[in-house]
């Protein structure tokens, strides 16, 4: 029998909408229980080949958003050449920015559609960026912002991103909009 074991930071954000960390070898006995439709990955480097070669091998349609690497405007790369920044005679590296508002967008629309259910939103490690994308959404739910951030913070640890959630706070929801033949497809 074959062991049955979810990826890393999964978890149900409501029925048929999960969210995790990449998945690996070992997950996807647990991943072909969910009779997952779609994958929308939103992390910085592209999905590994296992994960690649499995989805084939199972039909479920991967939404690569990972070539959208830039950074948002309103967070300037570092200020030195090796990204150290020089704070009290000491040297820290700055904050990493949230991930590009057109991923979160592109990932909200795809949510919204029906015919992407079931669906998972993963990243490398399913904290920063699928935790982006997961509060995001619940602001188009109309959650309050405490009940957001404390779920973005329950999957994100002791690596919580003060810009991250400072981004689901500001984000505009307005931006977000689904056709009635984006809602059929």
């Amino acid at each position: 029998m074959a062991k049955i074991v979810p990826p890393m930071n999964f978890g149900l954000v409501e029925d048929g909408f999960y969210r995790s960390a990449q998945p690996s070898e070992l997950n996807f006995s647990f991943l072909e229980k969910l009779n997952l439709k779609t994958i929308i990955w939103v992390g910085a480097e592209e999905p590994s080949e296992i994960l690649l070669s499995f989805l084939d091998s199972q039909g479920i349609t991967l939404h690569n958003l990972a070539p959208q690497v830039s950074f948002n405007p309103h967070f300037p790369p570092p200020y030195t050449d090796s990204g150290v920044v020089p704070i009290s005679g000491q040297y820290h590296l700055p904050p990493l920015p949230p991930p590009p508002e057109p991923l979160i967008i592109q990932s909200l629309t795809l949510l919204l559609r029906p015919s992407t259910f079931p669906t998972l939103v993963c990243c490398n490690m399913g904290r920063h960026r699928t935790g982006t994308v997961v509060g995001c959404y619940r602001k188009l739910q109309r959650w309050a912002l405490s009940s957001i951030l404390e779920e973005y913070r329950r999957y994100a640890g002791m690596k919580v991103r003060i810009l991250n959630e400072q981004f689901i706070e500001l984000f505009d929801t307005d931006l977000v909009s689904i056709t009635a033949e984006q809602a059929l497809a």
